[in-house]
């Protein structure tokens, strides 16, 4: 009897404790989905506050450029270290654009007007084919001496029959400083140096706005052709893009595929992302890029009309467009005043800018609008177009020259704004 007592005085306790057991486990519990609920809330505010933008454009259109204006304009910029790391990139942009230039000499048959190139062109040549050769200060000195010769220059000139990377008379003007022993790049020289994008590059950053701090992750892919399969890696949460077109690519073929147009390639490119179903909610700053290397090329005598004739069901007839005065208003607004030249940029003082360049502008950026109002249709397109899709996003284009700090800094000021706006909108804050 007493052992029957005790056995069931202790399956009594031992129900009671089990029972004990399962409120302080639910409690806990209730207690785990408390701090889980709360992390993830708060994970969520943090994340309505960091803003995704993906920089997007084909190949040598100045996306890295603007990524370095952002570091100088929002972050600290470039230490000593880095700067002079770049020395080496410039370097190689150096050599790069010397053996170009005397390989596009050969093809279109351009001699040499001085008796010592021949010399300088055979050093340079020698280890031209070795990508691991080192740059020495002799092998500048030659290409000094090349770039000298008239014969060059007058190749130079005919650049857009070949594939000369953009920042190669800066530095071969340069040649005399950057040789220097003491030589450090600049802000400037860092934001002409060429390299390739061959991976997604990450850049964050934090801007003041309404009393907070925004933090905001720029993503920059790669935009030659076998890069851009990683776009979609990027696409999940981005709260704009950020599309940047060479506006003086009009003349330019493709590297990896020399039948292909440049800007007809970043049209098609725009088309896709503009109508682009997984983007319907994310809306397009569309930089026209490059208008001081336009001026250039303008100033040069090229035009555009060549390939509009080309392609007439694509493009409209430049000879009958006229743009209109806000139009110039605006590009004149955004041209850069160069060499510390403070003039009031309106349409009455800026006689420095040549009427073809701002037509020529105006012009490319009335086709990439033209795309957005579905009004041009191009082949290669992900998804047929649909207006409908258009509600939730919008389109916004800018002039822009990316070596300019000041230039990159007004229209980012402009961006920020309407950005954060359409972030806040698309979340239902405002």
């Amino acid at each position: 009897m007493h052992d029957r007592t005790m056995s069931c005085f202790s399956s009594a306790c031992e129900d009671k404790f089990s029972c004990y057991q399962s409120v302080e486990e639910a409690k806990r519990a209730k207690q785990r989905n408390k701090q889980i609920s709360k992390l993830l809330k708060q994970h969520q505010k943090e994340e309505l506050k960091r803003l995704k933008i993906l920089l997007l454009g084909t190949g040598e259109s100045g996306k890295t450029t603007i990524t370095k204006q952002m570091r100088i304009i929002h972050i600290n910029g470039f230490d000593m270290k880095e700067r002079v790391e770049k020395i080496c990139d410039i370097r190689k942009n150096i050599k790069e654009s010397i053996v170009v230039l005397l390989s596009a000499m050969h093809q279109l048959e351009i001699p040499f007007e001085l008796a010592e190139s021949e010399k300088s062109r055979d050093f340079i040549l020698k280890d031209a084919g070795n990508p691991d050769a080192h740059i020495t200060n002799e092998f500048l000195d030659h290409s000094e001496k090349l770039w000298e010769d008239p014969g060059v220059q007058k190749c130079y000139e005919r650049s857009h029959e070949f594939h000369l990377i953009d920042c190669a008379k800066y530095f071969l003007d340069k040649l005399q400083e950057i040789r220097s022993p003491a030589y450090v790049p600049s802000d400037q020289d860092i934001l002409r140096c060429r390299s390739v994008t061959t991976s997604i590059q990450n850049i964050e950053f934090e801007v003041p706005d309404g009393g907070h701090q925004v933090r905001f992750n720029v993503y920059d892919v790669g935009g030659q052709q076998g890069e851009r399969k990683k776009w979609i890696q990027v696409f999940d949460s981005v709260t704009a893009i950020l599309f940047v077109v060479d506006c003086s690519s009009f003349d330019q073929t493709l590297r990896e595929d020399p039948e292909k147009n440049r800007l007809l390639e970043a049209l098609e490119n725009f088309d896709q992302v503009w109508n682009n179903r997984f983007l319907k909610y994310v809306s397009v700053l569309l930089f026209i890029n490059k208008i001081d290397v336009l001026a250039e090329k303008i100033a040069r005598g090229r035009d555009i009309s060549e390939l509009t004739n080309l392609y007439p069901d694509i493009f409209p007839d430049f000879g009958q467009f006229v743009p209109s005065d806000s139009d110039i208003s605006q590009f004149l607004e955004a041209y850069p005043s160069f060499e510390n030249d403070h003039r009031k940029k309106s349409k009455s003082t800026r006689s420095d800018v040549h009427p073809d360049t701002i037509k020529t502008a105006v012009y490319i950026k009335h086709l990439f609008m033209k795309i957005v109002k579905g009004e041009i249709n191009l082949k290669k397109r992900i998804t047929p177009h649909n207006k409908d899709w258009h509600d939730e996003h919008s389109c916004e284009y800018y002039y822009t020259c990316a070596i300019d700090t000041d230039n990159v800094q007004r229209v980012l000021n402009g961006c920020r704004t309407l950005i954060i706006q359409n972030h806040l909108r698309r979340f239902g804050i405002i």
